[in-house]
């Protein structure tokens, strides 16, 4: 888009430089969970070169972003609104004193001595089954389906026993314990003007197996002008007054239940799992330059895709849960040369460890289709999974 880019990264990165660092015009090296040495690196790099926008690659840095943005006079979220999105009790306390639809939820503090017996309490709160997860991580790490007290238990003695992520994050000594809310799931992408929000996408999701939430697959399809895409835009709406979200882009969650939608989370950035690859593919929106635009300040055009348009894309991650590495793959280029092929890549080399299909971080590779129809789109995504196998 012709601007100058600043990437901050963590000092402890190490390795090959990333597509981010050689695309990037500079690299700022700085703590990002520590928000007085990145705001110090910040301001001194806008007395050098004037920053026009602070923009959040990662969950994580959300706030950050707001704070920055404040701190510089520049286009951005309250920091409050920031800090609920953030920090996913705060999120649950908001819809309910706002009126909104949500999951009934129970905070457990996992430092306390007696916490087991906390989550007894909250667990009869809330009722069986019920979802575990920790108030301040991302890509489904720790998040578990508990069905009886001793699941419960186990969990949120997961997430107290936790150590550093990838990002030297330790999760807070907290854990929510929420209702399980059954029914598909779509997630919702869209930016917000001075009009109000409006959604670009309502993307379709695939899930893997119980107990965990990893994301197997996305499909954008046109269902915007459908019962469903009117029930989803007036909550979201909803949702998004009632957590004061005010610039930006947003990649809210939502379960569809009998009543209604039910948000599972919401954040004010954009969405990862090549999300807007398949939204550009389906509907031709380019979410990310709407990001930018929106934190430079000027603005963003509503756009509702075409009501004609059947176009779908999709992506399909491969899962094998149970496989610990491998040494050979089979089946690949021939997925590679089914119609509507767009993009593929594996994530793991032969003989690396495969981590246990937990979280995000259990997919072993991935592929992008995009096809006239949602039908045949599912039929080549399910083809190409198929055709993939390791040894």
């Amino acid at each position: 888009m012709g601007h100058h880019v600043t990437v901050a990264l963590m000092p402890s990165r190490k390795g090959k430089p990333a597509l981010t660092e050689k695309l990037a015009d500079d690299v700022l090296r700085v703590d990002l969970l520590d928000h007085d040495a990145l705001s110090g690196a910040v301001h001194r790099l806008h007395g050098q070169r004037p920053v026009h926008a602070v923009v959040p690659g990662f969950e994580y840095f959300v706030p950050a972003a707001a704070l920055l943005s404040a701190r510089l006079g520049l286009p951005g979220l309250l920091v409050e609104a920031a800090d609920r999105l953030r920090q996913k009790h705060l999120m649950r306390d908001t819809l309910g004193r706002a009126g909104v639809r949500s999951a009934r939820h129970s905070l457990v503090q996992t430092g306390r001595p007696d916490w087991r017996s906390a989550v007894e309490a909250a667990v009869g709160a809330v009722s069986l089954p019920c979802v575990v997860k920790p108030v301040d991580l991302g890509g489904s790490v720790m998040v578990r389906l508990a069905r009886t007290v001793a699941e419960a238990v186990a969990a949120v003695g997961e997430i107290a026993n936790a150590g550093p992520d990838a990002f030297g994050l330790i999760p807070r000594p907290l854990a929510l314990i929420e209702e399980f809310i059954t029914g598909p799931e779509y997630s919702v992408e869209g930016h917000i003007s001075p009009d109000g929000p409006s959604i670009v996408s309502i993307t379709r999701k695939l899930l893997g197996d119980e107990p965990y939430f990893v994301e197997r697959g996305h499909v954008v399809e046109t269902l915007h002008d459908t019962a469903l895409g009117t029930s989803v835009r007036a909550y979201i709406e909803e949702v998004i007054e009632a957590l004061g979200l005010t610039t930006g882009v947003f990649h809210g969650e939502v379960r569809m239940t009998a009543e209604g939608p039910v948000l599972m989370e919401i954040g004010a950035r954009l969405p990862g799992d090549h999300i807007c690859e398949l939204i550009q593919l389906a509907h031709g929106v380019d979410l990310a330059a709407v990001f930018v635009n929106a934190m430079l300040g000027k603005g963003t055009a509503a756009y509702t895709p075409d009501a004609e348009s059947t176009r779908a894309a999709g992506i399909r991650f491969l899962l094998r849960p149970g496989l610990a590495d491998y040494t050979a793959v089979t089946g690949f280029d021939e997925a590679r040369a089914l119609d509507g092929y767009v993009d593929s890549a594996l994530s793991y080399a032969p003989g690396q460890p495969i981590p246990q299909a937990a979280d995000f971080s259990g997919r072993l590779g991935w592929f992008i289709f995009t096809a006239p129809d949602a039908l045949a789109l599912e039929a080549a995504l399910d083809k190409a999974d198929q055709l993939v196998g390791f040894a």
